[in-house]
């Protein structure tokens, strides 16, 4: 006989939050790697097929992300395109930023540190 023992997950926690008729905040906390991005992905799916225009990924409570994660950053952003809408990033964590850095991703994805300057660049390119 076993000892079966319920071991506690440090996945995400994903809220998400209307703004305004196609906008929509994606708030995440805690570590987005390659066993957590899932609750993320599922986010960001269900805010493409709901035809959001707008997209905020609020990633300041978020202490680790890896390519897995910043790759379905990269998808979401493609897909939002092709249907004339955006993805924007909030990132405070200097380890989060530099990973957009490292990987060219803050030259396609518009990043800030705060909500209120994302939505304002997002807003302000016309989609």
């Amino acid at each position: 006989m076993g000892i079966e023992q319920d071991v506690p997950t440090m996945g995400p926690i994903v809220h998400t939050e209307r703004l305004a008729d196609r906008e929509l905040l994606i708030s995440v906390s805690g570590e987005l790697d390659l066993h957590s991005v899932g609750e993320l992905q599922d986010a960001l799916d269900e805010a493409i097929s709901e035809s959001c225009e707008l997209v905020v990924v609020d990633l300041g409570e978020v202490d680790l992300i890896d390519s897995i994660a910043l790759g379905a950053l990269a998808r979401a952003s493609r897909r939002l395109r092709e249907t004339n809408g955006a993805l924007g990033v909030v990132a405070s964590n200097a380890d989060v930023v530099r990973a957009f850095q490292i990987t060219s991703l803050d030259r396609v994805i518009p990043m800030s540190s705060t909500k209120a300057e994302v939505l304002q660049n997002l807003r302000a390119s016309g989609v």
